[in-house]
């Protein structure tokens, strides 16, 4: 449930999922689970990645999407510490996955609505 927007967010900040496993203690393996949604999640790794994400676990557990600002992110020269420079290009990429992503999430809630759009003409109808 909350693991797509876990990787929004982890592909907004330009991290891998190797990266974040490690900084949570666990697999790259058992980490991909959690984006998606095979395992719940315990609110400890929640704080973690909310920690490691520099978001409040309230933006992660949140229906509404995360407005990435550049405090705490790859862009900040504070925030890497050693880890992956990464490039314009990287960045570039991963923010275009994360709108196609959300361009996919769009197009299934314009289904469902004109599927409910759909059932409610016929009841309508029916009456």
């Amino acid at each position: 449930m909350h693991g797509n927007k876990i990787r929004m967010v982890r592909l907004g900040r330009g991290m891998t999922q190797e990266i974040v496993a490690q900084k949570i203690g666990t697999t790259q393996n058992a980490y991909s689970k959690i984006e998606t949604g095979n395992v719940k999640i315990s609110d400890e790794v929640f704080d973690k990645l909310a920690n490691i994400f520099g978001v409040s676990v309230e933006d992660l557990k949140s229906p509404e999407p995360v407005i990435i600002n550049f405090h705490n992110s790859p862009q900040s020269s504070s925030y890497n510490k050693g880890e992956i420079n990464y490039t314009s290009e990287h960045i570039l990429e991963q923010l275009t996955l994360q709108l196609k992503e959300k361009d996919n999430q769009m197009n299934q809630l314009l289904q469902q609505m004109k599927e409910l759009i759909i059932q409610q003409k016929i009841l309508i109808e029916s009456k």
